[in-house]
């Protein structure tokens, strides 16, 4: 739970001239057709493959906080959270460090197959590390958190920690080196595993067997990859290759640069996390926390492979004279934000029916939790392009943010949280921690770069918004004799804040015409025929 994404290492840093947003502006000068074209082509390889592995990771949870009960399902999420910290202390962002590196070694280097040592040998460390760490201060943790009787459960996490590290590992390597038929594979093994085990285990009620069958999910995904290397064309095809030294020691430096930016933001969250565990006793709180959180990340997957797939686009230096990356900035940025908005207004409309649906009637008193944080997902995700072109603008800049988000996560969140309090509260505090870093971002960027303008309008516009429809959600909680009439209002409300949307991206020329739309519909049907058709040519071949 962090921060809008510091993605991965920036191409260039630098100064740029900073522009007065003007009153009344004209449409921007369209965006060449090649550089769409790359964006969509990015966002589309790489949603295949994600859409798999999440989308049935998805249904696995909620199958499982179904049959599990919100107190075992609670001890679970709480247990994982803790193992996917552990795991990122350790590895240091593992699976950004194997993008970013695939890019400087692409497969017909000569330097792939040293990189694909290098990556070996760092993410088993990384994983044995990861694997003692939580074994070792399982009873210190649980101590911590005032739930002794979890230590023999965070005993067991110790091996989901290794299998994520590793995990991470692969599906990085496999984006950066564009292998999307291994990348598909691994999601296949990974989502139906979940899928189908997952929720077997969670009829169990006992967190045990759910941790450990996530544990083994996580590492035969792996083991089938490297068993099926050959057949997933992974193998080097050139024979010469670099030194192994210098290279381990290039990939540990960067890891341990992106680990210094990690460290406090995840360290902020888990720490959240805890407050919360620490006064709930039955965990049922941690279970709406989890499930709230679970459908924030939901919310936010389209819009976050938009901004994973443009972001080489905006690093790309020969346009800044035209100031291309900044008007695929404000492009995306008008994107996301419409489509998280859409999404996360209606989630928090109907956020009460929703839970009753996918999860029951226990899970019925997390609506206010769930609602903030559909909101959080529009402020993340709205700010994720904007956060992601300061990077490359100023990674300084980017860190000082973090920190900022990091230190009032932590200090509102002991301050209010540290005598008690439920997942709500705690959401709460994500979103106004969110808010925060998406001011600082635009600032930021106003000062080390150019902020496009209709950017600050429009942050203003979808934020406000939420925020009335949370305050809203309040009162339906609240006053549940009116609640059908507040929900009206609620969804008045939502028509009209997307139309003030559509009508700021018409005027400032983001808002994509019908040719664009059938353009981009037929592109990506394309990539996809062309990819399916790849993998059985190849396979076809081989058998």
């Amino acid at each position: 739970m962090s921060l809008p994404a510091v993605l991965s290492d920036p191409v260039i840093e630098g100064e740029f001239s900073t522009e007065e947003l003007a009153p009344t502006v004209a449409p921007e000068t369209p965006i060449p057709s090649h550089v769409a074209s790359d964006v969509l082509k990015g966002t589309s390889a790489l949603a295949l493959g994600i859409f798999l592995e999440r989308g049935a990771g998805f249904l696995a949870n909620i199958l499982a906080a179904r049959l599990a009960g919100a107190s075992t399902f609670g001890a679970y999420s709480l247990a994982i959270g803790t193992a996917n910290n552990v795991s990122t202390y350790a590895a240091g962002g593992i699976g950004a460090t194997a993008t970013r590196f695939s890019g400087k070694y692409p497969f017909d280097s000569s330097g792939y197959a040293t990189l694909a040592r290098v990556l070996t040998i760092v993410s088993l460390v990384s994983a044995i590390a990861a694997a003692f760490g939580l074994w070792f201060g399982a009873a210190p943790i649980a101590h911590l958190l005032h739930k002794t009787d979890l230590t023999n459960l965070l005993h067991w996490a110790a091996i989901s920690a290794a299998g994520m590290i590793l995990l991470e590992c692969a599906r990085g390597f496999f984006v950066g080196q564009r292998r999307l038929a291994a990348l598909v594979l691994l999601s296949l093994v990974v989502g139906t595993g979940m899928v189908t085990l997952l929720p077997w285990m969670a009829s169990t009620r006992r967190a045990v067997p759910m941790i450990v069958v996530q544990s083994c999910i996580t590492l035969v995904s792996v083991a089938v990859c490297l068993l099926f290397a050959r057949q997933l064309n992974l193998f080097a095809t050139t024979s010469s290759s670099l030194p192994l030294i210098p290279m381990l020691r290039e990939v540990w430096s960067f890891g341990f640069v992106q680990l210094v930016g990690l460290v406090g933001v995840n360290l902020a969250g888990w720490w959240l996390t805890a407050l919360v565990a620490r006064s709930d006793v039955t965990l049922e709180q941690i279970s709406f926390f989890s499930i709230a959180s679970q459908l924030r990340n939901l919310t936010g997957l389209l819009p976050g492979l938009l901004t994973e797939g443009s972001y080489s686009t905006m690093a790309d230096t020969t346009g800044e004279h035209l100031r291309t990356p900044q008007r695929v900035m404000a492009l995306c940025t008008y994107v996301s934000t419409g489509t998280t908005f859409t999404i996360a207004s209606l989630g928090i409309v109907i956020a009460p029916w929703l839970l009753h649906l996918l999860y029951g009637s226990a899970y019925r008193s997390a609506g206010l939790a769930v609602a903030v944080a559909f909101a959080i997902a529009l402020v993340h995700m709205g700010n994720a392009p904007a956060a992601a072109r300061l990077t490359i603008a100023s990674l300084r800049y980017a860190g000082i943010v973090n920190t900022i988000w990091a230190l009032l996560v932590a200090c509102v969140g002991t301050l209010l949280l540290y005598r008690g309090g439920g997942a709500a509260l705690a959401m709460s505090v994500y979103f106004a921690a969110h808010i925060v870093s998406s001011a600082l971002v635009l600032f930021a960027l106003s000062r080390k770069d150019h902020v496009p303008a209709g950017l600050v309008k429009l942050f203003i516009l979808s934020t406000g918004g939420v925020f009335v429809l949370l305050v809203l959600s309040f009162l339906r909680e609240r006053y549940v004799g009116h609640g059908l009439s507040i929900t009206a209002v609620m969804f008045l409300l939502f028509l009209l804040t997307l139309a003030a949307l559509v009508i700021l991206g018409k005027q400032y020329g983001w808002f994509p015409t019908t040719s664009a739309i059938q353009h981009m519909r037929k592109s990506t049907t394309l990539i996809v025929r062309r990819t399916v058709h790849t993998f059985f040519r190849r396979r076809s071949y081989e058998n």
